[in-house]
C-alpha cells in the first residue's frame, strides 16, 4: 500500500490491516501519516465516518446494475454465449493478493 487509495481499495475488499513496508522503507515514516490523511479524505468525500461503514463492501460488477449509466446500454460481451464463472473473484481482490504476497516476499528477502 502506497496511498490512501491502495487502503481504501484493500479495506472495501475486507482487509482489517494493510501493509505499508515498502512505502515505509521508500518514503520514511511520514508516509503513515500522509496515508492516513489521504485514507479520511477518501471516506470523508464517500461520506463514511468509519471504516467498518465500508469494510468487506466491495460488489462485484452485474451487468444492468443500477450503478451503470442510464442513458447507455451496456457494452455487448466478447462471447455472448460464454458460460459465467460460478464465483467472479473481483479486480480489488487480486491486488489484495498480490499485494500480500509481496509483503511477505519482501520480508523473506529483508531478514
Amino acid at each position: 500500500v502506497a496511498s490512501g487509495t491502495d487502503a481504501f481499495e484493500m479495506i472495501l475488499c475486507g482487509a482489517k490491516a494493510v501493509q505499508v513496508g515498502t512505502c515505509h522503507w521508500t518514503e520514511g515514516a511520514g508516509c503513515f501519516a500522509r496515508i492516513a490523511s489521504e485514507l479520511e479524505a477518501i471516506m470523508k468525500r464517500k461520506g463514511y465516518t468509519s471504516i467498518e461503514e465500508f469494510r468487506g463492501k466491495l460488489r462485484t460488477y452485474e451487468k444492468g446494475a443500477k450503478f451503470a449509466p442510464a442513458n447507455k446500454k451496456a457494452p455487448p460481451t466478447a462471447v455472448p454465449d460464454a458460460p459465467k464463472a460460478a464465483s467472479p473473484v473481483p479486480h480489488a481482490a487480486y491486488i489484495a493478493v498480490i499485494s500480500a504476497l509481496t509483503a511477505i516476499i519482501a520480508g523473506l528477502l529483508l531478514k
